[in-house]
């Protein structure tokens, strides 16, 4: 079984990702631990003092406990539960060192997150949990926005400038969601201005169409100066339903995903994004 860890701050977007996690993994069976971290009221802690410390985080915690017995009922009701089994977890650590906690104790093979907001200049908020669990957990994670919906993954796009050489386990990784789901896999050249792969990209293309030689794929290119409209123009016009790219690739996570540059992004509020890792393990 799959053993997925989900972050929840129980609000709408967090049950999106529940949502969406469980039509994706709706013919698999998964354990799924369901994560509520951080230091709560840290204002609070200090208006009251350091003897109202554990005061505080008692009644923090019965609150927690409350809002899962909800969550919990809440899941129960869906058809889409299956044979999953759903575990609460309450962490009064901070989110990272939570996190790495679970994905090391419970053996996690992939971390789903509700995707922050996108700020009204076109960038995210500094605090992104999305950012900071991507770059300081070693773990696969699904990001996943509030609009998102699973309708099934036709096609799944893979932005990459042909400049790394991926790991055999960030391939499977790919197969296996490309197999179970009929999937076409779509590669996607991202540059700013016109140019000739070199040999290191064009031996990384061809490696690329031989691992996947059983599969369905096809390879594409976008020039334009801002990458994210190039991603944009190649989602919507591929229909892509998901879009995968190696964690270790920071410089494309930036632009496309941390802190793009233009505002009103379709993709960023509709496309769930799939930061693979080399090995989780």
């Amino acid at each position: 079984m799959k053993n997925i860890l989900i972050l929840t701050d129980f609000s709408e977007k967090s049950w999106n990702s529940i949502l969406y996690a469980l039509g994706l993994f709706q013919k698999e069976r998964c354990n799924f631990f369901v994560l509520n971290a951080g230091i709560r009221d840290e204002n609070e802690i200090q208006e009251t003092g350091y003897n109202q410390l554990e005061l505080v985080h008692v009644r923090n915690k019965r609150d927690v406990k409350r809002e899962f017995d909800k969550l919990i009922k809440r899941i129960d009701s869906l058809t889409l539960k299956n044979g999953h089994h759903f575990y609460p977890v309450i962490e009064d650590d901070n989110i990272i060192e939570a996190t790495r906690k679970q994905v090391k104790d419970k053996d996690i093979d992939l971390i789903v997150i509700g995707a922050d907001d996108m700020s009204l200049k076109g960038k995210l908020n500094k605090n992104s949990i999305s950012e900071d669990v991507i770059t300081k957990v070693k773990c696969s994670v699904l990001v996943v926005p509030k609009k998102a919906k699973f309708n099934g993954l036709e096609e799944i796009g893979f932005p990459t400038d042909y400049t790394n050489f991926y790991e055999a386990k960030l391939f499977e990784e790919l197969i296996s969601k490309v197999s179970c789901c009929d999937s076409a896999l779509k590669f996607l050249h991202l540059c700013k201005k016109k140019e000739v792969l070199n040999k290191e990209q064009k031996w990384n293309k061809e490696t690329l169409h031989d691992y996947f030689i059983d599969e369905e794929h096809s390879f594409h290119s976008e020039t334009n100066k801002n990458l994210e409209e190039s991603l944009e123009y190649f989602i919507d016009s591929m229909g892509i339903n998901l879009i995968v790219l190696a964690a270790k690739n920071l410089n494309l996570l930036e632009q496309i995903l941390f802190r793009p540059k233009i505002e009103d992004l379709n993709y960023y509020s509709s496309t769930p994004f799939l930061a693979l890792h080399q090995s989780n393990k």
